[in-house]
């Protein structure tokens, strides 16, 4: 396979190089650098969409905005809720946040829930050897009440994937449907690591919509391992620190 120009390691880097890949795109919710005329332009298309800063981890800084059924705006940033009256308000105080770092504007996706609380899916993906790609992992994240992010420095709750999809499988259709999942991750991450080439593991975060159709939400190329400790099962936390510490040896004896 052609090796790719290297991509910067950035959430508007990676979803750019995703979208050329025939296969993956239709995966990705619709992305735009973030503007006060994009910003417009998607609430008026989508209603709902995800602020986020083109870097950083951990759900830090995201921003829910929505147009209300009333017209009435309103951004959500940690537990609270900011309301406007027109558009160029709600703008100027958004513009606090980023007017400091780049952002990016993604569609809302209407995420499966348990309990009122969105829940979404972390798959770990490690490099095993030259080019070889192993899912290590999978595990559902379950948002803090009232939250709109579910990572667990966020609050959210590491829970076993089976569990949630109870709601809404049967249990002959979860295995399957768990490992297409692990599948997909796969993909994602060996397509990354062709322009990520010196990249390791990566936590690819899918949401699904009220259809199960998966979206690719982002993907971290230093994911944190010990949400998988969490588990009372610590089959997959314990395989993951393996490929961790096989793929640290190699760096060292690189190097």
């Amino acid at each position: 396979m052609e090796q790719r120009s290297a991509l910067p390691n950035n959430k508007l880097g990676k979803t750019k190089y995703l979208i050329m890949n025939d296969e993956l795109k239709d995966y990705l919710p619709d992305t735009i650098v973030e503007s006060k005329n994009n910003l417009q332009l998607f609430l008026t298309k989508y209603k709902t969409v995800y602020v986020k800063p083109n870097n950083g981890t951990g759900g830090r800084g995201v921003m829910r905005v929505k147009v209300r059924k009333d017209g009435t705006f309103v951004y959500q940033l940690g537990l609270k809720e900011h309301r406007f009256a027109d558009f160029d308000q709600l703008y100027h105080s958004l513009s606090k946040y980023t007017s400091q770092k780049r952002h990016l504007i993604q569609k809302g996706i209407p995420l499966l829930k348990v309990d009122h609380r969105p829940f979404d899916i972390r798959i770990m993906v490690q490099r095993y050897g030259i080019g070889y790609w192993v899912c290590t992992g999978i595990i559902a994240r379950l948002a803090y009440p009232k939250k709109i992010i579910t990572n667990y420095h966020g609050g959210g709750t590491p829970l076993p994937l089976e569990g949630l999809l109870a709601n809404y499988l049967s249990p002959k259709e979860i295995p399957a449907f768990i490992q297409n999942l692990k599948d997909l991750g796969q993909q994602i991450s060996v397509y990354l690591a062709e322009g990520l080439p010196h990249v390791t593991a990566m936590g690819v975060d899918i949401g699904l919509d009220t259809n199960l159709k998966p979206w690719i939400i982002e993907v971290n190329t230093k994911p944190d391992p010990y949400i998988f400790n969490q588990l009372k099962d610590k089959t997959m936390y314990r395989l993951i620190m393996q490929y961790i510490k096989y793929n640290r040896s190699n760096k060292n004896k690189r190097n």
